[in-house]
């Protein structure tokens, strides 16, 4: 691995390692803070809803300037004061605008950073996911140590946990050299055009709607698990466990794109994460299938990220590379995360818990049928041959 390669895989390492504190941890920290689940979810919601905006208008202003890697580094930076902040506010208004400041610079890194590693990579751009399992390596490790301290120290660390490894994803982004980019000016009529094709389009309705369905997971699941008399210990196992099975997914994604279409990879994860939150939902008293939902992790995150990643890097062209993937960050992971953590929130205290987990089931099946239909026949369902061939060029 070169040296360039190694600072990104530090980098991805770092920021999930962040990840792996802030995902499990921070609604247990919100509720040991006072608030409650209509609460937690809005905070979740806020977060997530921070990408709607900022992360898309960052990435244009990436590629507008031609500075990528200057707008990394200033994200990292904002993230990290932002997140620094929390231990010293008290009340939900306070909460809720530092959420939204920290949400829009901390979701701006992961799509400017993944555009810097299929910069790097260039032709070889079906080598993505043996950089991006290093961040699937980071959350584990430091789920699970985070987990065991947590069971001795209590929730209150989980901010001075999470700080580290975020000062240290920001840190990384500094050794990064510069990104190297088109010379060719950004065209807004360009730009229109591939946002109405309707690979575009079908590809941003079923990843919104998976991310919009993983709601009642990001807001609610060391809850839910709390609920059902399972350690923090055993919590951060469980995370570290779905993050592992995404290490395979990103070890092998090479093959993956040899042996099956983009159409076909978002189709497997929709309806894998249909039965995982059924599973979730109906067998959380059997540790041992509740481990095994968790391993479908692979398919409802892992295969859709390396889905969406894939497929802006190539209906996007080349000087539009940051605003491609910023624009699946800003539309479904912000949009559907913020949907999802503020109906996750209003069903648990509406309804059930239980409640929350069947309705990101149906949410889900929906996306299956959008992933069936609406990507049959476009560029995204190509030859196996075909799709590999066409990572190879912006």
């Amino acid at each position: 691995m070169s040296s360039s390669s190694q600072r990104l895989a530090a980098g991805y390492f770092m920021y999930f390692g962040a990840v792996g504190i802030f995902a499990p941890f921070w609604s247990p920290y919100l509720a040991l803070r006072g608030f409650g689940p209509v609460e937690i979810g809005l905070l979740i919601a806020l977060v997530s809803g921070a990408r709607v905006v900022v992360p898309l208008a960052l990435g244009w202003i990436a590629d507008v300037t031609r500075r990528p890697t200057r707008v990394l580094q200033i994200s990292g930076a904002m993230a990290v004061g932002c997140f620094a902040l929390f231990p010293l506010q008290s009340g939900l208004l306070s909460f809720c605008l530092l959420s939204l400041l920290f949400g829009a610079f901390w979701n701006t890194i992961v799509p400017l950073y993944d555009a810097h590693a299929l910069n790097h990579l260039g032709a070889e751009s079906h080598r993505y996911g043996r950089l991006r399992l290093w961040g699937s390596i980071g959350f584990i490790v430091i789920t699970a140590l985070g987990g065991f301290i947590l069971e001795r120290e209590g929730y209150g660390w989980v901010p001075w946990l999470a700080l580290p490894p975020m000062i240290g994803a920001f840190l990384m982004t500094l050794t990064l050299s510069q990104m190297a980019v088109a010379t060719k000016p950004v065209s807004m009529r360009e730009f229109g055009l591939v946002v109405r094709s309707r690979a575009v389009v079908a590809a941003l309705a079923v990843a919104t709607l998976v991310i919009m369905s993983s709601g009642a997971y990001y807001a609610f699941f060391s809850i839910w698990l709390e609920m059902n008399h399972y350690s923090k210990s055993t919590i951060g196992l469980l995370w570290a466990l779905g993050v592992l099975a995404e290490v395979g997914v990103f070890a092998m994604g090479q093959s993956l794109l040899e042996r099956f279409s983009i159409r076909t990879l978002f189709i497997a994860a929709a309806a894998g994460t249909a039965l995982r939150w059924m599973m979730v939902a109906w067998l959380v008293s059997y540790p041992m299938l509740l481990a095994a939902s968790q391993l479908l992790h692979c398919l409802s995150f892992a295969v859709l990220h390396f889905a969406i990643v894939l497929t802006a890097h190539r209906e996007f062209p080349a000087s539009l590379q940051s605003t491609g993937q910023s624009l699946f960050s800003s539309v479904a992971y912000g949009g559907g995360g913020l949907a999802g953590s503020l109906l996750a929130g209003v069903i648990w205290a509406t309804f059930s818990a239980r409640a929350s987990y069947v309705t990101a089931a149906f949410i889900v099946v929906l996306a299956t049928v959008c992933a069936v239909l609406g990507l049959r026949g476009t560029t995204l369902d190509r030859t196996p041959s075909q799709s590999f061939r066409s990572t190879e060029s912006p």
